[in-house]
């Protein structure tokens, strides 16, 4: 039966099983129904199963924004994880979880993933066990209860005005950021997303509620996005912050072009043409916090092109053709650059 087809509750359960049974089995003894019943529904007790395997597996990384060494550091992804509004409010790629859809919820997908895939969460220990697992599938195809747990509420506004009227949207502290970054900018008119979303076959929409900067990002059919893709972009330079071409025949004749795209604090390049010979480009992204150039072209000269940029924070090399000499050199030069090889 998947959790996915079946929304967990009292009564479907109940109803599930006595049929279930009546028709099969035409009797049973009402204790034995009673156990069946209580095992299948077998709610899950969020502060009791779901909290300490968050609070000991990743809050590290996904908790309330810090000082370290002089600098702010943020939570990755923009997720935090130590508030029940923070994990439904989501990370910067949107909602990690999906109520009653564990196999739409990244939350539980990521931490299924095969040990060798480098987006397998946690990043770093042993894998989640089996238990674990399948406590975070039930919590959430039970429909993502937190019961008493509230957790951090800090960074986390009540009530957003939409259309001059209060939604009860939640927006994680990390939005604070984008909101400063977006002053003075006039949105883009729908219309003009629209079309050049159609043409440019990516996902174009705003970060965030009433926030006039933009996410772009590759969904299908990647194979169509190219240097040509990027230059439609062109008339979005001053609104983009969030870029994603992962998996696209991206190359360096696209960087002169991203270069312009000021706002930009994450950039994607995973698994793109991309080489060495357009990085210095990047150096112009003032704003520019997140680089992944994971399953690229890129190598130790590349990467050193780089060390000098003034908002790096973390960037990402699996895969590429950058060794570990590489990676030691560039963080003796600039240790304050979180790299993941």
């Amino acid at each position: 039966m998947n959790g996915d087809h079946f929304t967990y509750s009292p009564e479907n359960l109940k109803f599930f099983v006595t049929n279930y049974m009546l028709r099969k089995l035409n009797c049973i003894p009402l204790i034995m129904l009673l156990v069946i019943k209580i095992d299948l529904i077998g709610v899950v007790d969020f502060e009791k199963e779901i909290w300490p395997i968050l609070e000991d597996r990743c809050i590290e990384c996904h908790k309330a924004p810090f000082e370290q060494n002089g600098r702010r550091k943020e939570p990755k992804a923009g997720l935090r994880l130590d508030g029940a509004k923070h994990i439904m409010a989501g990370s910067d790629d949107g909602a990690i979880v999906v109520v009653d859809h564990p196999s739409q919820s990244s939350l539980y997908q990521r931490v299924i993933l095969p040990s060798t895939d480098d987006d397998i969460m946690p990043p770093k220990g042993d894998p989640l066990s089996f238990a674990e697992k399948e406590a975070i599938r039930k919590w959430i195809a039970q429909g993502v209860d937190f019961g008493k747990w509230v957790g951090a509420v800090d960074g986390v506004r009540e009530s957003v005005v939409i259309g001059g009227k209060f939604s009860n949207h939640t927006l994680p502290d990390y939005l604070d950021f984008f909101d400063r970054l977006a002053v003075g900018l006039s949105p883009v008119p729908t219309s003009e997303i629209s079309k050049i979303a159609m043409a440019s076959s990516l996902l174009v929409r705003p970060i965030g509620i009433g926030n006039s900067l933009l996410e772009v990002r590759v969904v299908t059919d990647s194979d169509q996005i190219n240097d040509k893709t990027i230059k439609e972009l062109s008339s979005l330079q001053d609104h983009i912050a969030l870029l994603d071409l992962r998996s696209s025949h991206v190359t360096d004749n696209s960087t002169s072009v991203i270069s312009r795209f000021k706002k930009i604090t994450r950039l994607n390049l995973r698994g793109t043409k991309i080489g060495d010979s357009g990085l210095k480009q990047f150096l112009n992204l003032q704003n520019l916090q997140s680089l992944n150039l994971s399953e690229t072209k890129v190598t130790d000269q590349g990467i050193q092109l780089l060390v000098t940029h003034p908002s790096l924070e973390n960037l990402y090399l699996s895969g590429s053709e950058v060794t570990r000499l590489g990676v030691i050199q560039f963080n003796k030069l600039n240790p304050s650059v979180k790299i993941v090889f």
